[in-house]
């Protein structure tokens, strides 16, 4: 695909990696709809440098645990003035809770924002695109925890698993003007909230010895959205944490 002149939702566009994203696909020539939760100054701030690559960018704030914001969010995307042809569902949140002490909610929000969102978005335009026979991509942000055992991070890596199902299995059913793909990141941004030792463990697990950025995430998305040749996949970007154990 001809990324110059095309149109793309990001979720979670605001900050980290969605961010990256956002001004990585910009800087080819998209136009972007930046969504964001709740970071509203952080997206203002990076739309604002979208705009200054001489492309459009629109935002839309919306709670991806609220099912009904998703499907508006979704609508939003397929507008006339502003068709989408591209989605990246990198929105998530990532709750440290092992299986002893998680509570249903602990269970129930990480699926709704890391799973069910990407899901109804995917369903929304993908079926939208396929009707229409419009080329699509849908790049979904999954993450190695996914294929990992965490068991510190239970309700996380069960999300994540289920994103990368739900890659190969809509990968199957949007055939063929619709082409959808994962990232699975490594290690990479540690949460501040991560401890020195936390940080030292996960730089130990890099068989490349230091951490990702998400500028790497970034050129992944790019070269999985100009591909026509590629769908049902899962690129991973973890500088070998798989192969460390």
């Amino acid at each position: 695909m001809e990324l110059k002149g095309k149109r793309a939702l990001v979720t979670g566009g605001a900050i980290r990696i969605g961010r990256h994203i956002a001004l990585a696909l910009a800087g080819k020539g998209c136009h972007i709809l930046l969504h964001y939760g709740h970071s509203q100054a952080e997206a203002e701030a990076t739309a604002k440098e979208i705009r200054a690559l001489g492309v459009e960018c629109r935002l839309h704030a919306a709670d991806l645990a609220d099912a009904g914001a998703v499907l508006a969010l979704g609508h939003a995307a397929l507008r006339p003035r502003f068709r989408c042809q591209i989605l990246v569902n990198c929105a998530a949140i990532f709750p440290r809770v092992p299986l002893a002490k998680a509570t249903a909610q602990d269970f129930d929000r990480p699926y709704a924002v890391n799973l069910r969102a990407p899901a109804l978005l995917t369903q929304v335009l993908g079926t939208a695109w396929q009707k229409s026979r419009l080329a699509g991509r849908i790049i979904n942000i999954a993450d190695v925890g996914g294929r990992l055992a965490w068991p510190g991070a239970l309700p996380y890596s069960l999300s994540k698993a289920g994103l990368l199902q739900l890659t190969r299995a809509s990968a199957a059913a949007l055939a063929p003007q619709v082409l959808v793909n994962s990232v699975s990141p490594g290690p990479m941004l540690m949460p501040d909230r991560h401890s020195a030792a936390q940080k030292k463990a996960s730089l130990k697990r890099s068989l490349v010895g230091r951490l990702g950025g998400p500028e790497e995430i970034a050129r992944a998305v790019l070269f999985i959205a100009q591909s026509d040749f590629m769908t049902g996949s899962d690129l991973v970007v973890d500088g070998g944490r798989q192969l460390a154990g």
